[in-house]
């Protein structure tokens, strides 16, 4: 063991490297984790952009206990999520190591049961940007105090709908605390320099990855890998020699199917990314049909687990998804996705982690952080509809859900295919090849210029957030990193014009110049 990695050697806070040893098993750690360390627990603003599961957020934890506990006792941290999925485990994780310190955690993610769990009396508030917006316009109270923010998932500034959310946040909590350390979580992403540089932040970036990654395409059943990383260096023609294609067994026709049969006879388990909810349940329930006829043959006792898992379920299912849900579980297979529960959600994840359920059917917002992964990952659906038009995902996107392949403490490799099924699918696997797995991911792209994001942020500011004058708000969304990114002068015309339609239709009134 690597005595500069070992957590008993860093400088935490009393009991924490026992807590850690004890309670998750975590004695050292890996090497992307021991160069973020030094500066997080010094106080740095610091931006770590490294694969999937290369344990981000324990560096965040860590930082958190640190504020605490021993450098600004009685502050608060706030640990901003995307999702609510997300929120939820941050908060179950949060509430294990903190609540052993007599740190209080309080949830707040604006769902439709409108949940905020002990917001106002927690030393850790984990939530989603948009309860953190309702929070911060509200009850600005509970900011205050704020002397260190987690920005997990920070790329998602570049999503056109929750991210200038996440990015006003940030903004304003630097504008209204300078002082607050920033720890911004990312997976890769094109541009980490400049993420780095608007938050004044030093930046963390690496390769290295917990379990080696194999990413092959999939045409009509045969699997051909095309690259190779493992935990040290990429391997693909550097000492170690991709293996031969291999043919599946199964009909061709059901290439899900041939993947799920293959992945259960290797004793393993996986999860399948398609592109909607509507997707993720159809397959689910045809994948599970056969399943259910296979376990009959090779494996009734898991049967009787599936069952009795399905049971727990269906007292928190009255819908007809919730009926869905039941029946593919039963056969071994479930879906995943933000129309789930809170409660079905942890059943499903925890019948998953058993390894009853063999397969998770998913839309990739589970890719988006959530710790669920899977000896192996297919990606059945590389396009989505948008705008009425069938678009390849970003390049971004892909490699979050092919790096949820492989546990790490329990898988030696993990394995990521992604299915070719177009009308010359030899010719889209050399294209999908070239452009997931060897390709780099895009650049993060604010979103904010946009009209509805930026006419929904200014009327905020200038309602509840101060900005009362034309030099206030230019002066606030230079801050941002719209600001960062964009030349001052067409920054300021873009302000300007919309600052003129807000007043001529009415939202606003001009009173000075």
């Amino acid at each position: 063991m690597d005595a500069a990695r070992e957590v008993r050697h860093l400088d935490l806070p009393s009991g924490i490297a026992e807590f850690l040893d004890e309670s998750w098993n975590i004695r050292e750690l890996y090497p992307p984790q021991a160069e973020a360390i030094p500066g997080v627990l010094s106080g740095k603003n610091t931006l770590l952009a490294i694969p999937t599961a290369s344990g981000k957020s324990l560096v965040a934890y860590l930082a958190i206990m640190k504020k605490l506990l021993v450098d600004e006792v009685g502050s608060r941290a706030v640990y901003i999520v995307p999702l609510k999925a997300l929120a939820s485990e941050k908060y179950d994780e949060l509430t294990q190591l903190a609540g052993h310190f007599n740190l209080k955690v309080g949830l707040g993610i604006g769902d439709r049961d409108g949940e905020a769990r002990n917001v106002g009396s927690s030393d850790i508030i984990v939530c989603t940007s948009e309860k953190l917006d309702s929070l911060m316009r509200i009850r600005p109270e509970l900011i205050h105090n704020v002397s260190i923010v987690v920005a997990d998932e920070i790329h998602l500034i570049h999503d056109g709908g929750r991210g200038p959310t996440m990015e006003v946040n940030l903004a304003r909590l630097r504008h209204w605390r300078p002082s607050v350390q920033i720890i911004a979580l990312s997976a890769s992403v094109g541009n980490p320099e400049e993420l780095a540089q608007w938050l004044d932040a030093e930046l963390i970036t690496s390769d290295w990855r917990p379990v080696t990654l194999e990413m092959s395409t999939m045409v009509e059943g045969c699997i051909e890998a095309r690259k190779r990383i493992s935990a040290a260096e990429e391997m693909d023609g550097k000492g170690l020699l991709l293996p031969p294609p291999r043919q599946l067994a199964g009909p061709k026709s059901a290439p899900t199917w041939c993947a799920l049969l293959d992945t259960v006879e290797a004793d393993g388990q996986m999860i399948v990314f398609v592109a909607t909810r509507r997707s993720a349940q159809s397959e689910a329930r045809k994948l599970a049909k056969r399943l259910h006829k296979y376990l009959e043959r090779e494996d009734p006792e898991r049967l009787q687990g599936l069952a009795a898992l399905a049971e727990k379920i269906s007292h928190e299912s009255d819908s007809s998804m919730g009926d869905v849900l039941i029946t593919s579980i039963r056969g071994g297979v479930s879906f995943h996705h933000a129309g789930l529960t809170a409660k079905q959600r942890k059943l499903v994840e925890s019948g998953f982690k058993r390894g009853l359920i063999a397969a998770i059917i998913a839309t990739p917002t589970l890719a988006a952080g959530i710790n669920l992964p899977a000896r192996r990952v297919l990606l059945r659906d590389l396009k989505r509809w948008d705008g009425g038009m069938s678009q390849w995902l970003s390049v971004m996107e892909v490699q979050q859900m092919l790096g949820r392949a492989g546990r790490p403490r329990y898988d030696t490799l993990g394995e990521a295919w992604l299915l070719c099924k177009g009308s010359s699918p030899l010719e889209e696997a050399d294209l999908v090849a070239e452009r997931y797995i060897k390709g780099k991911p895009e650049k993060v792209i604010s979103k904010l210029a946009a009209d509805p994001p930026m006419r929904v942020h200014l009327l905020s500011g200038i309602a509840t957030g101060g900005l009362n004058s034309r030099q206030a708000i230019r002066s606030f969304f230079a801050s941002t990193f719209l600001g960062h990114t964009q030349p001052r002068q067409v920054l300021q015309e873009r302000i300007d014009n919309m600052l003129a339609w807000l007043v001529e239709e009415g939202f606003i009134i001009r009173t000075g110049v």
